[in-house]
């Protein structure tokens, strides 16, 4: 992974810099003074991991990480725990109170790791925004997204149940496969399940999708955005 140490203090950085030296397969890239040089390198630039300080002059971490058109993996590294809840609702991966220790640091790296490893097993969606390739098998299998009904979360795993009744099961994390699919008939319904809207037959007492015999709960929590994208008279 290469990654991007963002801090306004130079001992901070050089500490971590050190820290990153010691790391097999992860690669630092550069360092930044302030999240305004940050951003403006990003935009040329992007890199895997964030190595994010959060207080710092003109604009704070988190400010970096709402302005990014493209977000990277981000481990929060700062001297307070303030900033843990808004961190979290950003989805970084890790949120390290500084100083910083080796072992606490790898940990860190290991999430960002597993998170970097999934996405990497959905490949680029084409350009007609009709099929998208996974890594299953030992090969490259194109999936069209007329094919798949539904996709379920199995801990480390994540399965694409098509309508031939076959299965696709891949090294992944739904959220990884969410970003890429990027298409409004593809919608989370529930922490383990996205379904083709297409492909629903009935929706039962507005907390059960049906495909075919399958039952697919909608959870409290994706039920307005459920209900939103349904052309519902």
């Amino acid at each position: 992974m290469d990654c991007l140490i963002v801090d306004d203090n130079p001992m901070a950085r050089a500490a971590l810099r050190q820290i990153v030296s010691k790391l097999d397969g992860l690669t630092l890239l550069g360092e930044c003074a302030s999240a305004i040089e940050a951003y403006n390198r990003l935009l040329e630039e992007p890199v895997d991991l964030l190595l994010l300080d959060v207080e710092m002059p003109d604009m704070t971490g988190l400010d970096l990480l709402q302005q990014l058109p493209v977000r990277p993996l981000a481990i929060l590294v700062t001297s307070k725990k303030d900033y843990a809840a808004e961190a979290y609702n950003l989805n970084v991966v890790d949120y390290i109170v500084k100083p910083v220790t080796l072992p606490r640091f790898l940990a860190a790296v290991q999430k960002a790791r597993e998170i970097w490893e999934s996405r990497s097993n959905i490949v680029e969606k084409s350009t007609e925004k009709e099929n998208l390739f996974v890594r299953a098998d030992g090969a490259l299998v194109k999936l069209w997204y007329a094919d798949i009904l539904w996709i379920q979360a199995m801990v480390d795993y994540v399965q694409f149940f098509l309508a031939n009744g076959k299965k696709v099961t891949v090294h992944a994390t739904l959220k990884g496969v969410e970003e890429h699919l990027a298409d409004p008939r593809f919608v989370r319904t529930h922490r383990s399940y996205i379904v083709n809207l297409d492909k629903i037959d009935r929706i039962e007492e507005g907390s059960m999708i049906i495909i075919g015999r399958q039952v697919i709960p909608i959870s409290e929590q994706y039920r307005p955005t459920v209900l939103k994208q349904l052309n519902v008279l």
